[in-house]
C-alpha cells in the first residue's frame, strides 16, 4: 500500500471485508453504511460497516475474527474497541478508516436512513430496518432535542457572559473559547431542529444558506474588541432565539444588561 490510500485500495479493502465476513458462520448480514451507500463523498470517504449476528453471545468471538482477519492482512497505524457501544474502529497505514459496528440481527435497526445490504442469509434484515425508520428518526432526534435544549437553557448564558467579561479584560483568546462553547450548543440546537448530525459540524453544511451566514456571523475575523462585541451579540440573539420558547434562567435582556456594564 501507498502513504495514502487511493480509491482502489479502499474498494480492495471493502471487497476483503465482504469476503471473510461471509465466510463467518456467525455473521447472518453485512451492511454498508455512511456516504459509501451513495457513491462515497469523494476519494477520502472512509468504510463504514454494520454486522448482524446469529445472537448477542457470539459478539465477542466475531469482533475478534474480523480483527485478527483485518490485521493479518493489512498494517494497522491504529485500533481501538468499544465493547460498550460494539464498535470498531481501524486505521490503516495508508489512513484509511474502517468502522464497524456489530448487533444482533434480530434487532437489526438503521440509525441513519442511508445503507446497503451487501448480504442476508436470513433474509429479514433489510425488512426490519427500513420499518425502523417510520420510528427511528423522531425516536433519535426528539430525546438528542430534548438534552441539547436543557444543556443549552443550563449553561449557554454562563459562556456568553464569560465571553463579556474577557472581552472587557482584553482576553481575545478567552473570549474566542466562551464564544466557541456556546457557539457549538447553538449549532446542536439547529442540528436538532434540522435533523442533521452536529457534533464536529458533521452534517452543518447542508443547512440552508441564510443559516449558515447567521453562524458566520458570530465569528471575529480579528482581536478588535469591536468585532468581538458585535459578534457576541450575534451569537446572543442567535441563542436566544432557538430558545425562545424555554424559560431559561438568565434572560437575553438581563444579558444586554450585563454586556452594556462593560461597554
Amino acid at each position: 500500500m501507498g502513504k495514502v490510500f487511493s480509491v482502489q485500495d479502499r474498494q480492495a479493502v471493502f471487497e476483503y471485508i465482504q469476503s471473510v465476513a461471509a465466510e463467518c458462520g456467525r455473521i447472518v448480514a453485512l451492511v454498508q453504511i455512511g456516504s459509501g451507500v451513495n457513491g462515497y463523498h469523494d476519494e477520502h470517504s472512509d468504510l463504514d460497516f454494520v454486522i448482524a449476528l446469529d445472537s448477542g453471545e457470539s459478539m465477542p468471538e466475531v469482533m475478534d475474527y474480523m480483527h485478527r482477519k483485518i490485521s493479518a492482512k493489512y498494517e494497522l497505524a491504529f485500533f481501538t474497541q468499544n465493547e460498550s457501544r460494539h464498535l470498531q474502529n481501524y486505521i490503516l497505514s495508508d489512513l484509511l478508516e474502517i468502522d464497524i459496528g456489530y448487533g444482533g440481527y434480530e434487532r437489526a435497526a438503521a440509525l441513519k436512513p442511508a445503507f446497503k445490504i451487501l448480504f442476508d442469509h436470513s433474509g429479514t434484515v433489510e425488512e426490519k430496518m427500513v420499518r425502523s425508520r417510520e420510528w427511528m428518526d423522531d425516536s433519535i432526534y426528539s430525546d438528542k432535542q430534548k438534552k441539547d435544549t436543557e444543556q443549552a437553557r443550563n449553561v449557554v448564558w454562563f459562556f456568553l457572559m464569560h465571553a463579556a467579561v474577557a472581552i472587557h479584560r482584553g482576553n481575545c483568546f478567552r473570549a474566542i473559547g466562551e464564544m466557541e462553547a456556546a457557539r457549538a450548543l447553538y449549532i446542536d440546537l439547529l442540528g436538532d431542529r434540522y435533523r442533521l448530525e452536529s457534533t464536529r459540524n458533521r452534517e452543518i453544511d447542508k443547512l440552508p444558506v441564510t443559516e449558515k451566514a447567521a453562524i458566520r456571523s458570530t465569528f471575529a475575523s480579528t482581536e478588535s474588541p469591536s468585532e468581538l462585541w458585535t459578534a457576541l451579540l450575534n451569537l446572543t440573539a442567535l441563542v436566544y432565539k432557538e430558545l425562545e420558547e424555554i424559560d431559561v434562567p438568565v434572560t437575553q435582556e438581563m444579558l444586554h444588561d450585563y454586556f452594556d456594564s462593560f461597554r
